[in-house]
């Protein structure tokens, strides 16, 4: 990527984010309940602001795809600016995996030591709950700064659409994922036939042709037959977005042999009001955490005080 001087690497840039997020959300969501199930009474407060932060993310699942060809990407001068903001994201996701890796050992670590029994005293136990709120908040608060970095992206990308020459495709691909996304409610099978399997050239024509006709659900069940003839190959594998699959061998077939090409499809929400709304969430999170420690030393401090009493 760093490396890149024609923009071929980089214009895979978006789908490869838009997948890793996916993933990254899935794992998100499963250590953030598991942890706030192991909260204690006196932190369930705190643990119910974690999953409206968790809804607020899961709501960014449909994360922004930009499609651009390599040419409009380079003329328009950001080949450089996308470099800079892959490193960025490179390294708030290393930090995001060892906050997440830190956060998912202290919870086996709660884990065993809750289920030893009730021998554990209850100071303990509530120092080890906040340390994995502490840690859960972390977590929380890399992934707000990496997703934070994507949206900068987006917007700095998405200053192509205003220039003249640029050909704005949004609203077209737009309404073709609505539509492949209402096919995903239909089950269709397909069997692919041979003349099709010979190469991958063929198998797109298909597509393609299947697409211009709208029948959508055929294309969805086209390409997951295909995957299966090709695997990691330009149809994808079985983890991997169908949609969003059929999206980029539309861009890429409609745009060959033209540069200017230029669309964003995703989420319609306002992301600097999502970033908002996390930050805020993150806030009050933290207030929450400080509010908690504080009583807990008082706490300490009010029995030590007491065996100091009895002592004399």
């Amino acid at each position: 990527m760093l490396s890149d001087t024609d923009g071929s690497c980089a214009v895979h840039t978006f789908h490869v984010f838009s997948r890793l997020f996916q993933n990254i959300q899935k794992k998100f969501c499963a250590i953030t309940h598991d942890s706030v199930s192991h909260l204690g009474d006196s932190l369930q407060r705190i643990g119910s602001k974690f999953k409206s932060s968790l809804e607020v993310m899961m709501m960014c699942s449909d994360c922004p795809t930009v499609f651009v060809d390599a040419e409009t990407l380079v003329s328009c001068g950001l080949l450089e600016t996308l470099k800079f903001s892959v490193l960025e994201l490179q390294e708030h996701l290393d930090t995001y995996n060892a906050k997440r890796e830190g956060a998912e050992q202290w919870l086996e670590n709660c884990k065993r030591t809750f289920g030893a029994g009730d021998g554990l005293q209850r100071t303990n136990r509530d120092a080890q709950e906040l340390e994995l709120c502490r840690r859960l908040y972390k977590l929380h608060f890399q992934l707000l700064l990496l997703y934070q970095a994507y949206c900068k992206l987006i917007s700095q990308v998405d200053t192509i659409k205003q220039k003249a020459e640029v050909i704005n495709m949004s609203e077209e691909l737009a309404r073709l994922e609505a539509s492949l996304k209402e096919a995903e409610n239909f089950s269709y099978e397909v069997e692919v036939p041979e003349a099709l399997q010979t190469c991958t050239e063929t198998a797109i024509h298909s597509l393609i042709e299947t697409l211009r006709n709208k029948e959508f659900p055929s294309a969805l069940a086209q390409v997951k037959a295909f995957r299966s003839v090709w695997p990691n190959d330009i149809f994808g594998n079985c983890d991997d977005d169908p949609v969003q699959t059929l999206l980029h061998i539309y861009f890429r077939h409609q745009t060959l042999g033209q540069t200017g090409s230029f669309a964003v499809v995703g989420s319609n929400q306002d992301l600097s009001k999502v970033c908002s709304k996390l930050m805020e969430l993150n806030l009050q999170i933290r207030e929450s955490l400080r509010t908690v420690q504080s009583y807990q030393l008082l706490a300490k401090a009010t029995v030590a005080a007491d065996v100091l009493s009895t002592g004399f």
